[in-house]
């Protein structure tokens, strides 16, 4: 049986007349589309319908990223416009309509721009580009008429949108590549002003105590206190730490509140099965190193206050109010609720815009 595709020439993204079989997939691969995706047997109106309904669904929504954790369902409404779409099927009106879709993000547009002139990548960058024109036309769907914040892992940077518009943009540090930080969708909760940090057992076991063996000096200067099963403070001077191991610890430890505490002075928390979450942190030093992989899978903020009076807009006195150089030693901890529905996801994309908006590929820093 023969098959025929449907697609339209892309040309400086606009669509025109139907082109020979060839040409076609040539233009299919310019758009990041797939042409397979789009036959139909030929004389088969209602199959040809559902190919035009499918082409320009992918054009409008894109493709989701895998992530390991989705905790926000973004309702995207494909019904609606599948309608729309098999009511123009064969009109003209359906060109003029996909050249809209070609043209709504200007980030996939220069996705395209970069595929089109790339006859000098290898197949690996082009699938690449594909990838990341799919996943941001998703993104430009989930994002609209909502606020939003974004965090790629490759490029290790934040975005906050306001519908599509971009508000704020920051470095921030991710896991190191043997504690990754994990995708996921899930929406902004709460945040916790002058938090404390209750250290993981394994970081308890694995980094602190081979350092207070050495010296207990080291659990005075960490700012630490440590805690029974029972959850009764415990003197440190009086815990055998020689014989604490991964077998035995019967301990729990937690780092005071304060500037140098390791969640700085900001923890902003959301749902997920990680016990992943956004935060300050007292190694500022690190935001200014081009590849930033330090953490224990949390991320770490370049500008935690700016975010956190975003999320709380428009009552954010609580954090405006706060001075970034205080000391904040021993305060009681603050919960604020994030009144607004905020969804964060947290992608993992090769390709993304660096801090002056141009396009680039990043290392695949956790070999995925």
């Amino acid at each position: 049986m023969k098959y025929i595709i449907i697609l339209f020439v892309f040309i400086g993204f606009s669509l025109h007349a139907q082109s020979p079989l060839d040409s076609l997939l040539q233009q299919a691969a310019s758009l990041g589309l797939q042409a397979n995706d789009y036959q139909y047997p030929q004389n088969d109106s209602i199959a040809a319908k559902k190919a035009v309904q499918q082409f320009m669904l992918d054009l409008k929504f894109g493709k989701q990223p895998n992530l390991r954790f989705e905790g926000f369902d973004f309702n995207l409404q494909q019904n609606g416009y599948k309608s729309r779409y098999g009511e123009l099927w064969n009109t003209p009106k359906i060109k003029e309509l996909a050249n809209r879709l070609i043209n709504e993000s200007n980030e996939v547009k220069q996705i395209l721009q970069v595929l089109k002139d790339s006859t000098h990548f290898s197949t690996e960058k082009k699938q690449l580009l594909a990838k990341a024109a799919n996943e941001f036309r998703w993104l430009n769907a989930v994002r609209a008429n909502r606020s939003f914040v974004l965090v790629n892992i490759p490029s290790t940077q934040l975005r906050a949108y306001e519908s599509q518009k971009q508000v704020l943009q920051m470095r921030v540090v991710l896991g190191k590549p043997s504690r990754p930080s994990k995708t996921l969708s899930s929406k902004l909760k709460n945040m916790i002003i002058t938090p404390h940090w209750s250290v993981p057992r394994s970081i308890c076991i694995e980094e602190l105590v081979p350092e207070i063996r050495k010296n207990i000096r080291y659990f005075y200067a960490s700012h630490l206190e440590i805690f029974d099963q029972l959850n009764r403070k415990v003197d440190p001077a009086k815990v055998p730490w020689h014989r604490l191991n991964a077998n035995y610890f019967p301990y729990s430890m937690r780092q005071r509140t304060g500037k140098w505490n390791t969640l700085g002075i900001l923890k902003i928390q959301f749902d997920n099965p990680f016990k992943m979450y956004l935060h300050d942190t007292s190694e500022k030093k690190l935001f200014a190193k081009e590849k930033r992989f330090y953490s224990h899978s949390c991320i770490r903020l370049e500008k935690p206050l700016s975010l956190g009076a975003w999320l709380l807009k428009p009552n954010s006195t609580a954090i405006d109010t706060l001075d970034a150089h205080a000391a904040y030693s021993d305060k009681t901890e603050q919960y604020l609720s994030i009144k607004r529905n905020v969804p964060l996801v947290i992608w993992y994309s090769l390709v993304d815009f660096d801090e002056n908006g141009k396009l680039a590929f990043y290392p695949n820093i956790y070999k995925r």
